[in-house]
């Protein structure tokens, strides 16, 4: 087969998670047939360029792309108001705090310091893997026991002991575990082959500015199908399809770009043997085609810009608890929204929205927690979060406003019930963190927070403060976070 491949590889190798650290943010292309195979030298030395300078250059846009960005200062203030871990915190902080989401996926997506090294990535793979020993021809190589199967372990003297695991290494024979090396054009592709048939549900490209990974579900299960019987296994009772691609691309210098996504639709079904995958005892997730997100990083220009754009989810999983067996279903009409931010600019967010339609998690067939935003407005809002570098103070603007709205049904939930619950949040204007980060300042419009029951809500208008402190409910025990009201001093 041409132009496809698996990820098991990644979880097959004890070592080569560094690989996997390589690939988690790339995306793919089909490999043509018709070129020769490079040959390992060839192939080892783009390794040593082409994907040394693509992660290197992608660490320095990440490092200067999201310099400077606003964000912290705010979080904090909604963190203290809304009592931190409390519900009314997790809403609001979802709907505004992150109102940075150039900056914030980016540190999401970007490998933490000191978790991946490209220098060990780059010698791991050349000195280990592409090596003339391991090459068979034609652009394949095996995979051997040694790789894969190798067991370190220190003796009594204290010396550092390296054995073969004779089980993993006939399971490694019996997979056909290799990896196919094409050309197509300037492009290299990597596919791990797995099975009689090499199934390639795994692809990567690397080209001289660009590292891509695909991963194809219907050619997993194909390979899940294959190898069951090899070792002896029961073929799982569940189903794959789809694809999804990554790819990130060197623009410039210190200038990237990563995207993610979902070529064909994703759904993914499992269950217990005899159990119907689209029945209620069984675990599913869906996703419809999709750009996902794509991240520009510019760390010359100090520019970011992000675009999000998850398209129809849905979710039923299983919970198996001491009174029974839960059964919960989340429904994601979508999920959007799209930012720019330069140093010493304000950041502007724009078609923030949860699609079309109300989402909703259920419990048991009863729907149990709805969400809405903008419901009277587009469904969908946009921002500007600016920040004072003299003060540290960040300021949100919202348009046409952010009207968030959670209904929750605790009997369906099957728990007890708060001292109250946040049911709207509802700003219309602008607001300002305060200096020490304990108050919100509302700047234009007006802040309101509705609650169930309604006495623990409050509004607050432009020239006012709103600042939080914990009270203990009596008799209950309960703490919860009580808002207050005052001019601003």
């Amino acid at each position: 087969m041409c132009g496809t491949w698996v990820g098991v590889a990644g979880r097959t190798m004890k070592r080569p998670s560094t690989i996997l650290a390589v690939s988690i943010l790339t995306g793919l292309g089909l490999a043509a047939c018709g070129d020769e195979p490079p040959p390992p030298d060839e192939v080892r030395a783009r390794i040593s360029t082409d994907l040394a300078g693509v992660l290197r250059e992608a660490n320095a846009a990440y490092e200067g792309g999201t310099q400077g960005a606003p964000g912290g200062a705010a979080s904090a203030t909604v963190d203290r108001l809304l009592g931190g871990d409390s519900a009314a915190a997790l809403q609001l902080r979802t709907a505004v705090a992150r109102l940075a989401p150039a900056a914030r996926v980016a540190a999401f997506a970007a490998p933490a310091e000191g978790d991946f090294d490209p220098d060990a990535t780059i010698a791991y793979l050349n000195e280990k893997l592409f090596t003339d020993a391991n090459y068979l021809g034609d652009g394949i190589y095996q995979v051997p026991p040694a790789l894969v199967c190798t067991e370190t372990t220190i003796d009594s003297t204290g010396t550092v002991v390296q054995t073969i695991d004779a089980a993993c290494a006939e399971k490694l024979a019996k997979a056909e575990l290799r990896v196919r090396v094409a050309k197509s054009g300037d492009e290299l592709r990597f596919a791990i082959q797995l099975d009689a048939d090499h199934d390639e549900p795994l692809t990567i490209g690397l080209s001289h500015n660009a590292v891509s990974l695909t991963v194809d579900l219907d050619d997993a299960w194909h390979a899940a199908v294959a190898l069951a019987p090899l070792f002896g296994e029961e073929l799982p009772n569940a189903s794959l399809a789809g694809q999804i691609t990554g790819r990130l691309e060197v623009l410039g210098a210190a200038h990237a770009r990563a995207t993610l996504d979902i070529d064909r639709a994703v759904a993914i079904a499992f269950a217990e043997q005899g159990a119907a995958l689209d029945g209620p005892d069984a675990y599913r997730f869906s996703s419809a085609k999709a750009k996902v997100f794509a991240i520009e990083l510019d760390g010359a220009a100090q520019h970011a810009s992000f675009a999000l754009g998850l398209g129809a989810t849905a979710a039923h999983v299983l919970d198996d608890t001491d009174a029974g067996r839960d059964r919960i279903d989340l429904d994601l009409p979508g999920l959007t929204a799209a930012a720019e931010f330069t140093e010493g600019r304000p950041l502007e967010v724009t078609r923030v929205s949860l699609g079309d339609r109300t989402a909703s998690i259920s419990k048991n067939g009863r729907r149990a927690v709805a969400i809405d935003l903008n419901p009277d407005d587009g469904r969908a809002f946009g921002a500007t979060l600016g920040l004072d570098p003299a003060t540290g103070r960040e300021t949100l603007a919202v348009s046409p406003k952010l009207d968030l709205r959670v209904v929750v049904d605790h009997a369906a939930l099957g728990d007890a019930a708060p001292v109250y619950d946040v049911t709207q949040i509802l700003l219309d204007g602008s607001v300002r963190s305060d200096a020490t980060g304990d108050r919100l300042e509302v700047l234009t419009g007006s802040l309101e927070i509705s609650t169930n029951p309604a006495a623990y809500g409050i509004t607050a208008a432009a020239g006012q403060c709103v600042s939080a402190r914990d009270v203990e409910d009596l008799p209950s025990g309960d703490i919860y976070t009580q808002w207050l009201v005052s001019a601003c001093q």
